[in-house]
């Protein structure tokens, strides 16, 4: 299932990410082999094996520690898969010294080490299927969340509003005259321009505040811990960088764009599907009323 956690990775590092736990997974069972026919056959246990950095020296180690994201190392589900991995080398290397010693193993030992090596295996293949849920939840000209998975975003912080009271406010977005555009200049201008706003929305968004593409040139802004005149003010920053922004077009042509904004309250006891509804209302009555400016829900035509 989609995992809202992960919104501010983009579809290329999460690329990456599956990618290093698909290693981790590989190479862990080749850890285990190596270290079963070193006891098994007598071979000589790899110095590896031994060192109490053994999780720093593998290639997971390597990447986790030293090259990942430092906003990937915040993520929950990752710290717990750091303690599993530490775990799993710790029991591994208490077995490679007892068999470079050649010295028996308990029963204990050994079945601490397989449920460690298990619960490692099973955390790191969990993960990468939550990885991949999230891979398939963007949209692919942006790369930003698309409208299904985004939903799950609104329904945990809808469920915060009726828990906390915490206001939150969401905006609809929409690109003026983007018809003309495509109309103009071709689609691939049209897409260039989709690509180039939601560069300059997620440069100028607060680091919490989240965005999907809901559909065509329309996009949806959830801003937790704001209320209509605060959600104003930060998409006032928005609405200006956008319309200040020049877009260049294949043949150096450069074109200006606006965007028209509408912002609604949660409430407790309203639906998240009217609640969207809402928000689009209100972006319409900004379009009604000159396009390039910002309309707040309060009731049906809304307030500049």
């Amino acid at each position: 299932m989609f995992n809202g956690h992960y919104q501010f990775l983009t579809p290329e590092e999460i690329e990456l990410v599956i990618q290093k736990l698909e290693y981790a997974i590989a190479e862990h069972t080749r850890w285990l082999n190596d270290l079963y026919r070193s006891r098994i056959c007598g071979l000589p246990v790899a110095e590896i094996y031994l060192k109490k950095t053994a999780h720093h020296l593998c290639r997971f180690g390597q990447w986790y520690n030293n090259t990942s994201s430092p906003i990937l190392r915040g993520y929950e589900d990752f710290i717990l898969i750091d303690r599993l991995h530490r775990a799993m080398h710790d029991s591994a290397r208490i077995l490679a010294i007892k068999t470079k010693q050649g010295e028996d193993i308990t029963v204990k030992e050994y079945d601490t080490f397989v449920k460690k090596e298990g619960d490692l295996s099973t955390g790191l293949l969990k993960l990468r299927n939550e990885m991949r849920d999230n891979l398939f939840a963007f949209d692919s000209l942006t790369g930003l969340l698309n409208r299904q998975s985004f939903f799950t975003i609104l329904i945990q912080e809808h469920a915060r509003v009726v828990r906390t009271g915490r206001p939150c406010c969401i905006s609809m977005v929409d690109i003026d005259h983007f018809k003309n555009v495509n109309d103009t200049y071709g689609h691939l201008a049209g897409d260039k321009v989709l690509q180039e706003t939601t560069q300059c929305l997620i440069r100028h968004r607060r680091p919490y505040d989240s965005i999907c593409r809901y559909g065509g040139e329309e996009f949806l802004i959830c801003l937790p811990g704001t209320v209509p005149d605060t959600a104003r003010n930060i998409l006032e920053r928005l609405r200006t960088r956008i319309s200040s922004m020049l877009i260049v077009l294949d043949g150096n042509r450069g074109i200006n764009i606006t965007v028209s904004f509408g912002i609604v309250e949660m409430e407790p006891d309203i639906s998240i599907t009217d609640i969207i509804s809402r928000a689009d209302e209100s972006m319409y009555a900004a379009k009604n009323s000159g396009r390039n400016r910002i309309c707040i829900w309060e009731g049906i035509g809304g307030k500049e």
